[in-house]
């Protein structure tokens, strides 16, 4: 349980980050999921006409997770990996760059270290996959990350794992993350 311990204190200080980031703005985060589509608060920043986005559906061993951040995550305790999705929309995410929004999730690991980065497209749009290594909560852990804006709001996904992600992992999270459509 070590490695789901991990991933959920990575959770929490995203949560924290983002509840900084984003300060001041009515935003209450992702609210639910069902087959494969990620409900959103519709309101001020939320569109009531898409009030979800759409990722791709996890295969079976996956697992979700139920925490206080504001994201939908799910655990595999076969790969110690976790797979995540959070959506904030309105004013404080336009004049950021998609690789600096992205640099905020990976501040709880401690002796990071940046691995690689990668322009891609997603639903038409400009997006960015970074990769980091790193150490949380004394464990050696990888984060893979996907950052998408598209009409005022920046979608991320994340897959953690403990140690090296396993292939199978990478394979599911970029099913997940490329099945994005808002």
């Amino acid at each position: 349980m070590r490695g789901m311990r991990h991933i959920v204190v990575l959770l929490a200080v995203v949560a924290i980050i983002s509840g900084c980031l984003f300060k001041g703005q009515p935003f209450k985060g992702v609210v639910s999921y069902k087959d494969g589509k990620v409900y959103i608060k519709p309101g001020r920043y939320y569109s009531d006409i898409h009030p979800y986005y759409r990722v791709g559906v996890l295969p079976e061993g996956w697992g979700r997770l139920s925490t206080r951040a504001r994201t939908i995550s799910w655990y595999n305790e076969s790969f110690r990996s976790s797979i995540s999705t959070d959506a904030y929309c309105g004013l404080s995410v336009d004049n950021r760059s998609l690789s600096s929004l992205g640099g905020d999730l990976i501040t709880a690991l401690s002796d990071r270290k940046f691995i690689e980065e990668r322009n891609l497209t997603l639903a038409g749009r400009a997006a960015v996959r970074q990769r980091f290594d790193g150490t949380l909560d004394g464990t050696a852990s990888s984060v893979d990350l996907v950052v998408v804006r598209k009409d005022g709001c920046v979608f991320d996904f994340y897959l953690v794992s403990q140690g090296a992600p396993e292939a199978q992992a990478l394979e599911d999270f970029e099913a997940f993350f490329g099945g994005f459509d808002y």
